[in-house]
């Protein structure tokens, strides 16, 4: 891979890719972090959304624009980001948090202990706005009492910390919000990361909108025009999410200069496809080959089969 091809790939890797619905999420979440900064008003949200729609972008975005620093005798962290353990517990999370503040005694002291010194350092920390991912986590593996144990001491926590917060994660993580009535009502106010509709014509323009990006992010020529049957073919390809579309365009631009092609062809996408989303996608079952049948790829075996379709309809 010669370097013109490697720079293709890095814009990819560090573009943020913008669209309504992602900056009107963006806009919330940071009016909680300023709201906080400038009047100490602590604002709560919870953020919904499917696997690659956008929340870790989100994410990485609000910790690039308010980056840590250091002080003379302390580190300074704006965001803080935790992501929730695969079986959370009152322990690990306590230690996580402390981790991520600096606290070189982390995985010391009791559990009143730890939550003392979290709320030490959140406040020496200038800790404006605590982002909690990966929420769905917090559903019952085994003990039944513990996702009620760990949403209690995340309540009081958050109480007690003074700092924003938002809880973020799969559409399930509303769990927790349903066994913990005062949690429920400290976090009422939502924001939804949704795949683009094909049957509602913002979402679907918004898609069509994204995608002209992704071609031109490749910098290759288009081989014809971006037609609404390609843009329908890229729909039933990825079923609108953007982790989606954006491994089918680099996979897509790979084909290409592999295959010696100067532009994008429908041919490029068929064979990215198989290479980058369902390996056993051929023929009828390929969004971007002739056969295609334009059934949703849902049922058990295909890509998109756990995913909730009722947003997806044709």
């Amino acid at each position: 891979m010669n370097k013109e091809q490697l720079a293709v790939l890095s814009k990819f890797n560090h573009r943020v890719i913008k669209h309504p619905q992602f900056e009107s999420a963006f806009s919330k979440i940071e009016e909680a972090y300023q709201l906080n900064d400038e009047i100490g008003f602590q604002l709560n949200l919870i953020c919904i959304g499917m696997s690659g729609t956008g929340k870790s972008t989100l994410k990485r975005r609000l910790v690039k624009k308010y980056p840590e620093s250091y002080a003379k005798d302390r580190k300074i962290v704006p965001v803080l980001v935790i992501d929730t353990p695969s079986l959370p517990t009152v322990k690990n999370m306590a230690e996580g948090m402390l981790f991520q503040l600096g606290d070189p005694a982390f995985f010391k002291g009791s559990a009143v202990d730890k939550t003392g010194r979290i709320l030490n350092y959140i406040k020496s920390c200038q800790v404006r706005l605590i982002i909690f991912d990966e929420l769905q986590h917090f559903i019952d593996q085994g003990s039944r009492a513990a996702p009620r144990q760990v949403s209690d001491w995340l309540k009081t926590l958050i109480d007690q910390s003074g700092s924003s917060a938002v809880l973020m994660g799969l559409e399930q993580s509303e769990y927790i919000l349903r066994i913990n009535e005062q949690l429920r009502r400290r976090f009422s106010r939502r924001v939804d990361l949704k795949p683009f509709s094909i049957a509602c014509s913002s979402s679907f323009r918004d898609f069509t909108k994204v995608i002209k990006g992704l071609y031109r992010t490749a910098d290759m020529p288009l081989s014809g025009k971006l037609s609404q049957d390609l843009f329908k073919r890229w729909h039933f390809a990825t079923n609108g999410i953007m982790a989606y579309m954006v491994n089918l365009i680099i996979s897509a631009y790979q084909v290409a200069q592999r295959e010696g092609y100067a532009s994008i062809h429908q041919e490029c996408l068929e064979q990215a496809f198989i290479e980058s989303i369902w390996s056993e996608g051929e023929g009828r079952l390929n969004p971007f080959s002739k056969s295609f049948n334009f059934n949703r790829l849902i049922k058990p075996g295909m890509p998109f089969h756990k995913i909730e379709t009722k947003e997806l309809a044709i």
